[in-house]
């Protein structure tokens, strides 16, 4: 079986007919949060029923082996029946309890000069009110008068500037959804680590994804740095094992559904057989409701970090400040441009700062 994603379903069903003929059989079918869509299709007759998934067991000495990776099913990332029964009910009641809630809203002053700049500046982006007032609380104690520096101190007194520091004991494994920036965010990593003088080791568990395993090949090879394939937490223990690697470890995922009881499973198995630091990527710019949810979600498996990717094509980056600031995750790194060499930014309140006063929305150039 293979998956295809594209933007809707008879595009995805064409390019599943290009890859496997007229013979092509489409298995299953879903909407991805990103509004693709995407599809499970064979060459071969689909099978009356689903066989039963097999069991796995990831903590201890004796392991079963997992015939396919919990991304390869079709439905939701379904691990095995019995790790989704006990994330299902108590993971999704916790979800959706947690989604009700946020910051509470915060009033704002706007006879006050100060105030009034800080949201001629942040408004357009997006922010939201409960982010616009903490960032204009803090400004208040710069000790510069000036736009530029209120909002550098307002941006240093309301989050937490927490960028990565890759060693072999401390793997991280980058999360979020579909085209968020994963893959090449693990090889701007990478190559950051590589230019330090220390070594790394890629790892990809985006097995389904078109062209996934061909892009993370390229980068390993550009980089000059160690890359795997994984289909299971197993290949995943089974190559830290057998490779002991002596640099970062930087753990790529597919895009997956965190309101799905069997990717979330998965996701926690693919995190405890890499011992891992899962860390949040999303794209500066989107629906800012949807950055919450997804935010949320992801925490509830143990996000506490994010790194902002596409500062480049856009102006408007409020949405993703404002998913980390309801969520309380600290920001690690940002991304504004595509080059793999030119690597990840340290996330700092003076980046923040000069990016929302230099690209303002509304104006040209």
């Amino acid at each position: 079986m293979m998956r295809f994603i594209a933007s809707d379903l008879d595009a995805a069903k064409k390019k599943a007919r290009r890859a496997l003929g007229d013979a092509m059989v489409v298995i299953s079918a879903r909407e991805l949060p990103s509004g693709d869509v995407e599809i499970t299709a064979s060459d071969k007759p689909a099978p009356a029923a689903p066989e039963p998934a097999p069991k796995a067991r990831f903590a201890g000495a004796a392991r079963e082996a997992v015939d396919e990776g919990p991304f390869k099913m079709g439905a939701g990332a379904r691990l095995s029946e019995s790790i989704e029964t006990k994330f299902s009910a108590d993971a999704l009641s916790k979800l959706s309890n947690s989604l009700t809630g946020g910051k509470q809203k915060r009033s704002l002053d706007m006879s006050d000069q100060a105030v009034r700049a800080m949201a001629e500046i942040l408004i357009p982006h997006g922010v939201g009110q409960g982010l616009l007032a903490a960032i204009a609380d803090g400004a208040r104690k710069s000790e510069i008068d000036e736009d530029l520096y209120r909002l550098e101190t307002g941006f240093r007194e309301t989050f937490t500037f927490a960028p990565l520091h890759l060693t072999p004991s401390s793997p991280i494994m980058l999360v979020g959804p579909t085209g968020s920036g994963k893959t090449s965010s693990s090889a701007k990593l990478a190559a950051a680590s590589q230019a330090s003088g220390a070594k790394a080791c890629m790892i990809t568990a985006d097995v389904g994804r078109a062209g996934a395993i061909d892009q993370i090949r390229a980068y390993g090879e550009a980089l000059g740095a160690d890359y795997f394939i994984a289909e299971s937490p197993l290949d995943v223990e089974q190559i830290l094992r057998a490779n002991r690697p002596a640099g970062a470890i930087i753990f790529d995922t597919p895009g997956v559904s965190p309101f799905d009881s069997g990717d979330v499973a998965a996701l926690r198995s693919y995190r405890d057989a890499a011992d891992a630091e899962p860390v949040l990527v999303m794209p500066a710019s989107g629906d800012a409701e949807e950055y919450l949810d997804w935010a949320r979600a992801f925490k509830e498996i143990g996000v506490r970090r994010c790194i902002l990717t596409k500062f480049d094509a856009t102006k408007r980056v409020g949405a993703g400040l404002r998913a980390a600031f309801e969520c309380g995750l600290a920001l690690a790194h940002f991304s504004e441009t595509p080059f793999i060499s030119e690597g990840l930014l340290n996330a700092s309140p003076e980046f923040l700062a000069r990016r929302l006063i230099a690209s303002r929305p509304g104006k040209v150039g």
